[in-house]
């Protein structure tokens, strides 16, 4: 495994990390912007339409990361990297709003 990376070039290298966290962080920002609508959705008793935006979260997460780890482990990292920037920023942003 380590060959593959060692392999590659240097902007090989850069490309995946950097596009992995740019995929992670658009990621990790629906996800969690979704997950605000879900609540919502919840505390207004729509559990039909929080359960769907649920699946859909799940579905959307899971399959961008199987697309992500396609173009290597130093993507999949950086995507994971991404997603919890991106947890931060809604956090930290959901705290202010209370």
């Amino acid at each position: 495994m380590t060959e593959n990376l060692l392999a590659l070039s240097p902007a090989a290298v850069g490309f995946q990390a950097l596009s992995g966290l740019a995929v992670g962080g658009l990621l990790g920002l629906f996800h969690f912007g979704a997950l605000w609508w879900n609540v919502g959705y919840l505390a207004n008793g729509s559990v039909l339409r929080a359960l769907v935006v649920q699946l859909l979260r799940f579905a959307v997460l899971a399959g961008a990361l199987y697309g992500v780890a396609q173009l290597g482990a130093l993507a999949l990292l950086s995507a994971a990297i991404g997603i919890l920037v991106a947890r931060s920023l809604i956090l930290r942003r959901v705290k202010g709003m209370s």
